[in-house]
């Protein structure tokens, strides 16, 4: 049978022996949904990058403690940091898809972009969103929990990513390197600009160039937005790993 694996919240205490659950949604979810008892066995991390295999050993109304038997440090982060732009979706279900399954594949940093063309100018409520990224951590066995940042307009964004020197990439439908051909450079992050549904326009593409952006394809077919992110990922991913 699988552990299940949870992210700490800044209330609950884990050091290098012992670990106490304080935090109201963890003990709801443990003693009233999950049904833990003692000597079940978890396995815990706070974005510290390590992981802690513990068990409990006791509950009360205020707190659940256990001990901890062993420490790893998580080796499932990529080695250069993926960082996607997504330009806010009309369907926000459709935007919530993207940060699971960005999770999933190692994006570190999310930022919602408002674009010429955007449709939608805000998102759903922060605490829902944060809480699909904590879940999807949890699923992957990622120990790094992504940020995701305050949405912003893409001029903006190019602006605010620019002291990073990243490497800056645009999916477009007309020329562009094929993204396997990249020459990956260690600890500079990829930045990966996605447009709205209806792509972004001409001046937008330029402004990517102006900063140094590489113009790359995802093949011949028209992809939608939410489906450009993954797939550019994906192929990026692969070139990191």
């Amino acid at each position: 049978m699988s552990i299940h694996r949870f992210f700490l919240t800044p209330q609950d205490i884990v050091n290098e022996g012992a670990f106490t659950i304080t935090s109201e949604e963890l003990m709801h979810q443990w003693k009233k949904v999950l049904r833990f008892g003692v000597g079940e066995e978890v396995i815990l991390f706070n974005g510290s990058g390590n992981e802690f295999r513990g068990e409990i050993i006791s509950i009360s109304n205020k707190a659940i403690h256990g001990k901890i038997s062993s420490v790893v440090t998580c080796d499932t982060e990529l080695s250069t940091k993926i960082v996607l732009a997504q330009s806010i979706l009309k369907n926000p279900e459709k935007f919530e898809w993207v940060l699971q399954k960005g999770t999933e594949l190692g994006v570190s940093e999310f930022y919602p972009i408002i674009t010429h063309r955007t449709e939608r100018q805000f998102l759903p409520k922060h605490e829902r969103l944060q809480r699909i990224l904590v879940e999807a951590t949890e699923q992957c066995g990622r120990c790094i929990v992504p940020i995701l940042h305050e949405p912003m307009k893409f001029e903006a964004f190019l602006k605010h990513i620019a002291a990073e020197k990243p490497m800056l990439l645009i999916p477009h439908t007309i020329g562009g390197k094929s993204i396997d051909t990249l020459k990956m450079v260690q600890k500079k992050p990829a930045v990966l600009c996605i447009g709205p549904e209806g792509g972004f326009d001409d001046k937008e593409v330029e402004e990517v160039k102006k900063a140094g952006g590489i113009s790359v394809t995802l093949g011949k077919r028209i992809l939608r937005s939410e489906t450009a992110s993954l797939a550019a990922v994906t192929l990026l991913a692969a070139q990191i790993e």
